[in-house]
């Protein structure tokens, strides 16, 4: 069964207490270090430290934004459009996402799907099917489109609404959590932001070895990353799964996501980091952990490689656009060139550790890597401050278990991929994808109850 996921406060508390701990004996053994083994890679390490202790206190103190009774009603006047490209997806997941969109407790105005050149008409047949019992509330349209690219099927459904206060964007293999509309939106009743981050879970993470070591690096890259970048108002890319967007904005900047160029060559992917881009120049763009959506994770290697590939040049080409183009009061300037100055430095201290340093007759080899062990615990603690009702504690556990295996897939996914992904930025396809390669298998329920007051739905 598909839940709300929660975040428990005394949960929260007691992993920041942990963590705190943790940071100060981290610290004492970086001055100790400093002091005593003074070099250019301790220089780094401290780096790194400073790094991760931001990340860590700065997501430990992340609140979701909490609305009155007044904020609700008037944010229930704003018309929000849900924008779903569909390209060869499986029928099921296809069929699961739908269904989430009309259990949603704030229901969209608008369900505006869009295909962009699919090889069957698998998902028409059950968009058609899913229609004769959708909310009569709910306005949906299905377009066909050819094969134009992401951007471009997108920009068909944002054409299509002139009205729209909101635009919620959501990939076709994701599943929402019943309220996370409501909470997705719940931001935007402060003026100033502009873009908002759903948290995304993996819906097939129990599938495999492969997706749950995904699994828990995927979702501290939304409970740590975005969520302290989101403390400085400066999420720099949100996940296509689940994201929402001030129309005016994406109105705004529309002619220029579409027409795209990388060094002269038409870009369709990167959707989500520019979406967020031009939301990061006219406004704050932050997370909202309660609003929830569940998506599909690569089963095998071969489409994990082509997923972050993909990833990592959106990263190199839409990183530069970003220098160029934010002014420097901006703090999403300095995270980016924090994120360029990180790749540079770890481009010389990765060699120098495996090569030179393992290679001292074993004797920093063990140290070494319980040193990467507790990193690899400490960065993922706030995984326990999440509460998913379709996982136990103890299968909680036993994927945290697992955080230095997910470093070391880590190790291929962050680091090898990303050189490759800077060999081959010039590449501004898709890459993924020709049919369908992940598919939930049995359609899962949607919607039990784990907030105080939240509608149960079976």
């Amino acid at each position: 069964m598909i839940c709300v996921a929660q975040i428990g406060r005394r949960r929260c508390l007691a992993v920041s207490l942990v963590s705190a701990a943790a940071l100060t004996a981290y610290a004492h053994h970086h001055l100790t270090r400093i002091v005593h083994e003074p070099s250019r890679l301790v220089a780094i390490d401290a780096l790194a430290f400073c790094w991760l202790a931001f990340t860590l206190i700065a997501a430990h103190t992340h609140r979701d934004i909490r609305l009155t009774a007044g904020q609700a009603r008037r944010l229930d006047d704003r018309r929000v459009t849900v924008v779903v490209p569909v390209f060869n997806e499986d029928p099921k997941t296809f069929r699961a996402l739908l269904e989430s969109v009309a259990r949603q407790s704030r229901l969209p105005q608008r369900l505006h799907v869009v295909d962009n050149g699919s090889t069957d008409s698998d998902c028409r047949v059950v968009f058609d099917d899913w229609v004769r019992t959708a909310p009569a509330r709910l306005e949906v349209r299905y377009d066909a489109t050819g094969r134009v690219g992401k951007r471009r099927a997108q920009a068909v459904a944002f054409d299509a609404d002139p009205e729209a206060d909101i635009f919620c964007t959501v990939d076709s293999d994701t599943v929402l959590d019943p309220h996370a509309i409501r909470e997705g939106i719940a931001p935007f009743s402060r003026a100033d932001i502009t873009s908002v981050a759903g948290l995304l879970l993996g819906l097939n993470h129990a599938q495999n070895l492969l997706t749950r070591l995904v699994d828990l690096s995927y979702v501290m890259s939304f409970l740590n990353g975005r969520s302290s970048t989101s403390r400085l108002g400066s999420v720099v890319v949100n996940c296509g799964g689940l994201a929402f967007y001030r129309a005016d904005v994406v109105r705004k900047y529309q002619h220029a996501y579409v027409t795209q160029t990388v060094w002269g060559r038409p870009v369709s992917s990167g959707d989500d980091r520019m979406l967020t881009g031009y939301s990061l120049l006219e406004g704050r763009t932050v997370i909202q952990e309660r609003s929830v959506a569940y998506t599909l994770l690569p089963d095998n290697l071969s489409h994990l490689t082509r997923q972050r590939l993909r990833w990592w040049r959106s990263f190199f080409w839409g990183g530069g656009w970003l220098i160029r183009t934010c002014p420097l009061s901006k703090p999403g300037w300095w995270l980016v060139l924090w994120q360029f100055a990180g790749f540079v430095l770890n481009s010389y201290a990765f060699p120098v550790v495996l090569i030179v340093h393992l290679s001292e007759a074993g004797r920093f080899a063990l140290p070494f890597l319980g040193y990467v062990a507790l990193l690899s615990y400490l960065r993922s603690m706030r995984y326990f401050t999440l509460r998913r009702p379709d996982q136990t504690r103890l299968q909680q556990l036993m994927i945290f278990a697992m955080a230095p295996f997910s470093t070391l897939l880590n190790l291929y996914v962050c680091t090898v991929l990303q050189y490759a992904g800077l060999a081959t930025v010039l590449k501004t396809g898709w890459s993924t994808r020709q049919t369908v390669e992940v598919s939930l298998g049995a359609v899962p329920e949607v919607g039990a109850r784990t907030v105080p007051g939240a509608e149960v739905r079976t």
